[in-house]
């Protein structure tokens, strides 16, 4: 054989061996549909039950016909809410039980039932296979919802949130006025904390036109979901300092002598670095919101406003630049957290004036 024959040869080779072993890759997840068993070639998708990764390695979502597909068993009984099921090979019949919500689907079929009552899903439960394991997935979205579960989806994570709805609902701020204390936060899950401190940025939002997603947001990103060291000894959830633009602004609702001593971090010139400060203690959570609405409204920068046209806007992207601008945070990834915090907690549907 001539040696351009012998290279031919080997080059085919190489590219049968390539391919092969592509195909290989690609048919380690499958999926049925109907009666055919299709490739799945898309990306996995993580899901969290109250901050919880329920999802793994062997048993990811996926995306089918732009649904969600969540593995139940994972995501609902195993690791979530502990919902109970039943699962009939011959009749192919799953039922998921949680609370006093029964749902009953079928697999390959687009149908469910909600304590009995009919409705129409567009993506049927199905089997998938995973390197190897085979389990059945559900789709997440219609079935998380009859289940009286919080779905968030956020895409560019490629991520499903849960949360619980039927625990016992935390003190509302009715019932508390504006007396919630740091300990009012303590042993709260994430949708919990906000249905708690929604209505008061919302109130405050009324009041100064400070956005109340940018308020929840900025609050969670200080306090740590209201765990920090600051938040509960000095009911501090901004992290608001002791003296802030030579506090040469109005409105606040500091009584200007008590404060707390604490090890912080900050970043000067991309360098993160550990200080002592004196921040400001509040007697509650709502003197401590509006002492940080009443500073990012009046906080001077000389002859100027440090965040002058906050208020002006009722686009939460713009009043997160005008602060970033102002040097509210010196944390470089401080917006784009922020910015993640609102799509993934939907904190705009308290950006509405009543």
């Amino acid at each position: 054989m001539k040696r351009t024959g012998m290279k031919s040869l080997i080059l085919m080779c190489a590219v049968l061996v390539m391919t092969l072993a592509s195909l290989s890759v690609s048919a380690l997840t499958t999926y049925v549909s109907g009666s055919k068993t299709k490739v799945y070639t898309d990306p996995f998708y993580k899901v969290y039950y109250e901050g919880k990764l329920v999802t793994d390695a062997k048993h990811p979502a996926l995306k089918i016909n732009d649904n969600i597909m969540i593995p139940y068993k994972c995501c609902l009984v195993q690791r979530g809410p502990r919902a109970r099921y039943t699962f009939k090979k011959s009749t192919k019949r799953l039922i998921i039980t949680l609370g006093d919500r029964k749902v009953k689907l079928y697999l390959n079929k687009k149908k469910m039932y909600v304590n009995g009552k009919k409705e129409k899903i567009y993506t049927a439960p199905r089997y998938v296979t995973v390197n190897g394991c085979k389990y059945i997935t559900i789709p997440g979205k219609a079935v998380c919802r009859a289940l009286n579960l919080d779905y968030t989806y956020v895409k560019p994570e490629k991520t499903v949130y849960l949360e619980a709805k039927d625990k016992p609902e935390p003190l509302t701020t009715a019932s508390t006025g504006s007396n919630l204390t740091a300990k009012d936060l303590e042993g709260l899950s994430p949708s919990q904390f906000i249905k708690l401190m929604g209505p008061l940025a919302q109130q405050d939002y009324q009041k100064t036109g400070v956005l109340a997603s940018v308020t929840l947001a900025q609050m969670i990103n200080e306090s740590g979901w209201g765990t920090t060291t600051l938040c509960k000894k000095g009911n501090n959830i901004f992290g608001m300092k002791e003296n802030l633009s030579g506090n040469t602004w109005k409105g606040s609702t500091w009584d200007g002598k008590s404060r707390v001593k604490i090890y912080t971090k900050e970043e000067y010139k991309g360098k993160k670095v550990t200080i002592t400060a004196y921040f400001r203690k509040y007697p509650n959570l709502a003197k401590s919101i509006g002492d940080h609405s009443a500073y990012l409204k009046g906080a001077m920068d000389g002859s100027k406003k440090r965040y002058a046209g906050l208020t002006s806007t009722t686009s939460y992207k713009k009043q997160l630049k005008i602060i970033q601008k102002g040097g509210y945070c010196t944390w470089s990834s401080y917006v784009s957290e922020l910015t993640n915090l609102i799509n993934k907690y939907n904190l705009t549907k308290y950006d509405v004036k009543k």
